[in-house]
């Protein structure tokens, strides 16, 4: 049986099956509401069998006003019975209704099987996010900061330097069509809420910033790692990024993910002279509706 998640126990059970699938980026009941709160448009579908939640859907706005946001996915041992199918006819069916002429969804190349399984549906690939990730040392060095910079701590009073940051720096990442910075509240929610983040200050003005989020088993991912165009160049963004490894140390972190667009080499190579390494790649598809 296929039905819309209403109940907190619902969305719980949707949480669940999403992350025993793609454990390293949970979801919670806790950001979920939140997101439905925002966005009550979202659609969040379960499919049960004898009473367990086996499988999702999702259907929602992304960032792209060309694209719907769709998702599937189903517990392995569950999969080859229809279930993928049916899920994805009725967000399909749903996206419809919101308006733009393609729906996006995302797949992991070393997964063959959805691969397949997306590409036998008419998706097609349109880009690639690299994942890298890195071991966390007992001890890591902070190095030193560009002269004239400092890297301090995210406070209430950077909040509005730091947004300000981000709407320069949205539009830059090489997707298309180019996406802008989320308003406010919702930048703040999803973009900056913790364990910590970093400010790069020129003579006090946020020039730059970083963040992590919490994922699971002393994983943590970067965030957007954003400079102002007057301040490429200069070593800022990994200055950033060490002082978020730093921290990591402290705080019993065992390793830090970073995801970067296919396009995107100089955000690549600061993660890899860093040390950080490549996993897997995440396939982003499409479909015209």
């Amino acid at each position: 049986m296929i039905r819309r998640a209403h109940t907190d126990a619902d969305l719980a059970a949707w949480c669940e099956v999403w992350t025993a699938i793609t454990p390293r980026e949970p979801n919670t009941l806790d950001q979920v509401k939140r997101r439905i709160a925002r966005e009550p448009e979202r659609l969040y579908l379960v499919a049960e069998v004898a009473g367990q939640v086996v499988g999702l859907g999702f259907a929602g706005p992304s960032q792209s006003p060309e694209r719907s946001a769709i998702a599937v996915r189903v517990l392995p041992e569950h999969r080859r019975r229809g279930l993928g199918s049916a899920l994805l006819e009725q967000v399909m069916r749903y996206a419809s209704s919101l308006g733009p002429e393609w729906v996006s969804g995302m797949v992991f190349e070393d997964d063959a099987e959805s691969v397949a399984w997306v590409r036998h549906r008419g998706f097609e690939e349109y880009d690639r996010q690299i994942e890298l990730s890195r071991q966390i040392q007992e001890v890591e060095d902070e190095g030193s900061p560009p002269p004239g910079i400092d890297i301090v701590q995210l406070t209430e009073e950077h909040l509005e330097g730091a947004y300000a940051v981000a709407v320069e720096c949205f539009p830059d990442m090489p997707v298309t069509p180019p996406i802008q910075a989320p308003p406010y509240d919702e930048w703040l929610e999803e973009e900056v809420p913790g364990p910590v983040t970093f400010v790069a200050l020129d003579e006090g003005r946020v020039v730059g910033y970083a963040a992590l989020y919490d994922r699971i088993d002393g994983l943590a991912e970067h965030g957007l790692t954003a400079v102002l165009r007057s301040h490429r160049g200069r070593g800022i963004a990994t200055a950033l990024k060490r002082a978020l490894l730093r921290w990591a140390s402290e705080h019993g972190y065992r390793e830090l993910s970073t995801w970067t667009q296919d396009g995107n080499a100089a955000m690549q190579a600061v993660n890899l002279n860093l040390g950080y390494r490549p996993r897997p790649a995440v396939v982003n598809v499409r479909r015209r509706l």
